[in-house]
C-alpha cells in the first residue's frame, strides 16, 4: 500500500506561537495557575498535551468567555487564544486585575487591523465567516459596521456601495471566492482583502495537487477545527471518487476502511501536532508489513 502524508503538516506558525506562549508562561510561573480562556487551538490532542504540562483550559460550550472570567482566580495568568477576542474581554480582565497574555495569531490580527481601518473610514465590512466561531465573534466585536456573511448560508445587505469584503482565515479560497463573487455582483466597487492564511492555502493546494488514483483520504484534526473540516470538504469536492474520513488520531482508524486499498493520503489541520499525523502514517503502514 502507498501511504502519502501531505506536506505541510504539523502546527502552522500561529498555532506554534500560541503553544510556545503557553508553555513559556508556565515554565517561568510554576507556582501560579496558568489558564487558557477558551480553546487555545482547536485540537484535543494539543490541549491534552498542554494539560499534561500543568496548563489549564477553561471552556464551556454553553458559557461565554466574558462569563467564564468570573470563575478565574485573580492571581492566575490567563492566555487568550489564537483566534482573537473582543476588547471588552480584555477590559474585564483588567478590571479584575488579572494578568493576561494575548496569543492571537499575527495573521488574524492583521485582518482585524484592516477591519478597524475600514470601519474608521466609515465603510461597512462584509465578513465572510462561520457563525459563532471565535474568530468570527472577535471580528464582529470590532465595530457595529462589521456584518457577518455566514459561509453556510450567505446573505448580505448594506448601504455602503464600497464595503470591505474580508473573511475568516481558515476557509478554502474556493469557498471564499464563491461568496466574494456573489457580493461583488451586487457591490461592484467593494474592496476585497485577501485573508485566507498561507498555512490553510498550502494544505489545500497539497490536496488539489494529488492525482485521481487516491482511494482514501484521512483528514487528521480536532472535532472543532474549521480548517480541518475545510480540508475534508475540499478533498470530497476535488476527488469525488475517494472516501474521505475525518479522524482525531490513529485511534479513530477502522481497519475495515483500508481493506483492499492501494493508495491512501493523509492531510492534517493547522492545529494538529506533527507527531499525531506521523503516527497515523506509521500505523497504517504497520498494518501492511
Amino acid at each position: 500500500m502507498k501511504v502519502v502524508l501531505l506536506e505541510p503538516y504539523g502546527y502552522c506558525v500561529g498555532v506554534e506561537r500560541a503553544i510556545k506562549i503557553a508553555l513559556d508562561t508556565k515554565s517561568v510561573n510554576q507556582n501560579k495557575r496558568v489558564i487558557i480562556l477558551g480553546m487555545l487551538v482547536h485540537n484535543e490532542d494539543a490541549i491534552n498535551e498542554l494539560t499534561s504540562q500543568g496548563i489549564e483550559t477553561l471552556y464551556q460550550k454553553d458559557k461565554s468567555l466574558m462569563d467564564l472570567v468570573d470563575e478565574i482566580p485573580s492571581d492566575s495568568i490567563v492566555i487568550l487564544t489564537a483566534h482573537g477576542h473582543s476588547e471588552d474581554l480584555e477590559k474585564k480582565l483588567i478590571s479584575r486585575k488579572i494578568e493576561f497574555i494575548d496569543a492571537t495569531c499575527p495573521f488574524v490580527k492583521a485582518t482585524f487591523k484592516r477591519i478597524l481601518e475600514a470601519a474608521n473610514d466609515n465603510h461597512d465590512i462584509l465578513y465572510i465567516g462561520k457563525k459563532n466561531h471565535p474568530e468570527s465573534n472577535a471580528a464582529l466585536s470590532i465595530s457595529k459596521k462589521v456584518h457577518l456573511v455566514d459561509i453556510e448560508n450567505p446573505s448580505f445587505e448594506v448601504e455602503d456601495s464600497k464595503p470591505l469584503i474580508i473573511n475568516q482565515t481558515t476557509f478554502s479560497q474556493r469557498e471564499v471566492n464563491d461568496v466574494t463573487n456573489a457580493i461583488k455582483t451586487k457591490y461592484k466597487d467593494a474592496e476585497v482583502f485577501p485573508s485566507v492564511c498561507k498555512a490553510s492555502t498550502d494544505r489545500q493546494n497539497a490536496i488539489l495537487s494529488l492525482d485521481n488514483k487516491i482511494e482514501l483520504f484521512y483528514v487528521v484534526g480536532g472535532t472543532n477545527s474549521n480548517n480541518t473540516k475545510t480540508l475534508a470538504k475540499l478533498a470530497k469536492e476535488s476527488h469525488p471518487h475517494a472516501k474521505v474520513i475525518l479522524i482525531k488520531n490513529r485511534n479513530d482508524i477502522n481497519k475495515k476502511d483500508l481493506l483492499g486499498l492501494s493508495y491512501v493520503a493523509i492531510a492534517s489541520g493547522a492545529s494538529t501536532p506533527k507527531h499525531i499525523s506521523e503516527e497515523v502514517k506509521t500505523y497504517i503502514e504497520s498494518l501492511y508489513n
